[in-house]
């Protein structure tokens, strides 16, 4: 990729632009998949902060709408979810939760359904949409069973009190019945000093109304009640015979780890001039050039800034390659490293013999 640019570089400097660009595709991946890996996720359902974020949500509802048409719901599902996380409005909950419904996740699609409903007007809802949700939550709920988790009120008064339904808090769902997937359901509950309460239910018919009652939760065992542990007894490790590996060896994939981080440092320096340094030429090629576009019949300072930029984009990128060489060497190096254990030995005797000769070997 870089050896194109410089060829083009050697004519009036219009190759630095690519060679600087070009020497940093490495630099700007591996900066990516940094950033993209050390990034807080974003919370669901956050209010979008840019004019992208709703550019980019309103081309998710558009292809979801295409995918809906086409009859593939499955599809466009993920794409309204992910809408609706960048830019949250009722007509796009609407819009997935009628996916949801063709997909036959019935119980999300009555969740969305009631959350639309419940939307007031000047936040957002439409009454349009409000009286569609209405209808289409009363309609499925009764085609679903109804889930009820109830606590006497000394229970829910525990402080820190967590109850989870399928994982998820449920908390403010204590005495109501909501409409539940159809299938096996577990219910959980645990307060800070006291021992979990786990109950699985099935919830299967529509219409069915299945009550998870939550007892009183039992104090935590003391250490001293607890039941022993089972003993358990492990055949003891053999002392290893010989000396941990090599030396030299485990030195070397050192050296090799730290020339690969030298690499990876070098080459995001480098880079990083080659940027600043391709910027000053684009700035005195509108005054400098007389075909600024295309960076010819350039005087003074253009060239000698365009040979500079390519250099440090030159650097940047044998820097890179080094430390990749380095880094294959220090993986080659690990996966060679040779195990603790007894070491081999060998020894050959020659004996004489009545007719020749015997050769005894200890191995």
């Amino acid at each position: 990729m870089c050896r194109r640019s410089r060829r083009r570089a050697r004519g009036a400097g219009g190759g630095a632009r690519r060679a600087a660009r070009g020497g940093l595709g490495r630099l700007a991946l591996g900066l990516a998949v940094a950033l993209a890996a050390s990034a807080p996720a974003a919370p669901a359902g956050a209010e979008p902060t840019t004019i992208g974020e709703r550019a980019r949500a309103d081309q998710l509802r558009r292809e979801a709408g295409e995918l809906m048409a086409s009859g593939r719901p499955e599809s466009a599902c993920p794409k309204l979810e992910e809408s609706d996380r960048l830019s949250p409005s009722a007509g796009t909950k609407l819009e997935l939760a009628r996916c949801h419904e063709a997909t036959g996740r019935l119980a999300s699609a009555w969740a969305l359904y009631t959350e639309v409903a419940a939307a007031p007007e000047g936040a957002g809802g439409d009454p349009r949409q409000a009286a569609e949700a209405r209808g289409r939550a009363a309609a499925m709920e009764q085609r679903l069973p109804k889930l009820a988790i109830v606590a006497s009120p000394e229970v829910q008064a525990l402080p820190g009190l967590v109850v989870r339904l399928d994982g998820v808090d449920a908390r403010g769902l204590l005495g109501a019945a909501r409409p539940v997937e159809p299938g096996k359901h577990r219910v959980t509950a645990i307060a800070p000093g006291t021992q979990a309460f786990s109950r699985e239910v099935e919830a299967s018919q529509p219409g069915q109304l299945v009550e998870v009652q939550i007892p009183a939760l039992e104090p935590e065992l003391a250490a001293e009640d607890a039941p022993p542990a089972p003993r358990v007894f492990e055949r003891r490790a053999q002392a290893p015979y010989g000396a941990r590996p090599d030396p030299i060896h485990r030195n070397l994939m050192w050296v090799t780890g730290g020339l690969a981080l030298a690499g990876i440092a070098l080459g995001s320096t480098f880079g990083a001039l080659a940027i600043s340094t391709w910027d000053k030429v684009e700035n005195a090629a509108g005054t400098a050039c007389r075909d600024p576009a295309r960076y010819r019949d350039c005087a003074q300072p253009v060239p000698d800034l365009s040979s500079r930029a390519m250099s440090y984009a030159t650097v940047s990128d044998f820097s890179f390659i080094a430390a990749g060489a380095a880094l294959a060497g220090t993986a080659v190096l690990w996966w060679t490293l040779p195990p603790d254990g007894p070491r081999a030995s060998a020894r050959v005797h020659i004996a004489p013999g009545v007719l020749g000769g015997a050769v005894v070997g200890v191995f």
